[in-house]
């Protein structure tokens, strides 16, 4: 009996060793992708200054004539506006005509003049002006979305579950001339792999001067940039080489809803875009690259989207531990919120010269599709 409670607890002690080790090895292959190399030229960004924010709930809500606006995720009604020049900064407090409506996932979010606060999943959209900062109930109940951004005085890119195909589908909500709300969807944009939803799933951005938007995706190694009709302009893929988003999904009840029902293969985390430029930020591990860069840096790899290539990659070092959770660039500055701190960055003209044609070998994954 006892014999046989030893090769059982061995038997154990092995099979969890076992799987530790396997949960090893796929940690390994999430990070890492032997397939593509990075380019890292010298310096192509400068450290300029941090300025302390004392908490780190704030977002970027957006820019107007050198300043910063962060939003806090914790005190939707509070912003702060940071002199990108002067290095002030100052709080600000938003006052609504309506206080009666809940608060869940609320979102400042900059269109000079004006500024906008949104909250997909009530729905409702206040808009107001920029130095005022009264907001004015703009849109109540028109269609629920997930993300959002201004684009215009009274149009809003925003990603949404079309109600038809139950898949996320970009669009527009506009207020025409007659003070009516249209909903514009996209059906073409976001391709179906799996299922639709999860697959399909990623980022928006749009450029400093709100003509060019982007989407790209969490799992797969594309984007997308649209003009600001949601025209579709350049499909185009990153250095690596997912193709197919790498998840697994299960239902969850007879409703239909569904799960992921194991950590799914990230290749994208964050991205913004600038003139021609596509800056994304992705902790995939290319040739030569070592794991305990990981540890000390962010990321952040550079495409012309207009001629569908890789420039370079660069990166934005941590603060201690803290490693950069949101970056923004606006009139050649790159800003970057880590931890309590705001970092402001230099961008050195010469690497980010859309009319200078660098002629690097492009890998075949990035050809258009």
């Amino acid at each position: 009996m006892n014999r046989r409670l030893v090769k059982l607890i061995i038997l154990g002690i092995l099979s969890s060793a076992f799987v530790v080790i396997l949960f090893m090895i796929s940690e390994h292959e999430v990070h890492r992708n032997n397939a593509f190399i990075r380019r890292y030229p010298h310096q192509p960004i400068y450290k300029m200054y941090d300025i302390a924010i004392k908490y780190n709930s704030y977002y970027i809500a957006g820019f107007d004539t050198g300043n910063l606006y962060l939003g806090n995720k914790t005190a939707p009604l509070h912003l702060l506006q940071v002199n990108l020049k002067t290095k002030d900064t100052s709080s600000i407090k938003i006052k609504l005509d309506r206080v009666d409506l809940p608060f869940r996932s609320i979102k400042v979010k900059m269109y000079p003049p004006y500024f906008f606060m949104m909250d997909g999943s009530v729905p409702y959209i206040f808009r107001g002006k920029i130095g005022d900062w009264k907001a004015s109930l703009w849109m109540k109940d028109k269609a629920y979305f997930d993300q959002s951004i201004p684009i215009d005085t009274n149009r809003v890119f925003m990603s949404t579950i079309s109600s038809k195909t139950q898949m996320i589908t970009l669009g527009l909500i506009e207020k025409n001339i007659k003070e009516d709300f249209e909903v514009l969807l996209s059906s073409d944009i976001l391709e179906k792999q799996i299922d639709g939803t999860f697959d399909v799933d990623g980022l928006m951005t749009i450029s400093p001067d709100y003509k060019t938007l982007g989407y790209v995706y969490f799992y797969r190694n594309e984007f997308m940039i649209m003009d600001s009709n949601l025209n579709l302009l350049k499909r185009s893929r990153t250095i690596d080489t997912v193709k197919k988003a790498q998840i697994r999904i299960s239902k969850t009840d007879n409703n239909g809803a569904s799960k992921m029902s194991a950590p799914p293969l990230i290749v994208n985390n964050m991205v913004t875009v600038y003139d021609d430029f596509l800056f994304i930020n992705s902790n995939r591990l290319g040739k030569y690259e070592s794991k305990d860069v990981l540890k000390e840096a962010l990321i952040v790899d550079v495409y012309n989207w207009d001629r569908e290539t890789y420039e370079f990659s660069f990166y934005i070092y941590n603060i201690g531990k803290e490693s950069a959770k949101e970056f923004g660039i606006y009139n050649n500055s790159l800003v970057a919120l880590i931890d309590n701190k705001l970092s402001v960055y230099g961008l050195r003209e010469h690497f980010f010269n859309k009319d200078l044609v660098r002629n690097y070998p492009q890998t075949e994954n990035m050809q258009s599709k």
